[in-house]
């Protein structure tokens, strides 16, 4: 008997879930990049973000901004190794 595995068609990830993700949420690692690179993802910005908080509120956003810069990198090298797929 063959040990058939199918498995489902790669799709591309949605750039727009994947930012709203990132910036509200830090879980944009989660959606691109699977549960282990996101959670360290996840936790980095985290601990920025309330470094900035303590050092001045209004730096807290940068957090956001490096979610977001991060998030769709690893979204374009994700989405560029499916389309070679």
């Amino acid at each position: 008997m063959k040990n058939e595995t199918t498995s489902a068609p790669v799709k591309e990830k949605s750039t727009a879930i994947a930012m709203i993700l990132a910036f509200l949420l830090y879980a944009g690692g989660f959606y691109v990049a699977g549960a282990k690179k996101g959670a360290i993802l996840f936790f980095g910005l985290w601990i920025l973000g309330i470094v900035l908080m303590q050092v001045s509120p209004m730096l807290a956003p940068i957090a956001n901004i490096v979610s977001c810069f991060v998030t769709y990198k690893w979204m374009k090298e994700y989405n560029g190794g499916v389309a070679v797929a």
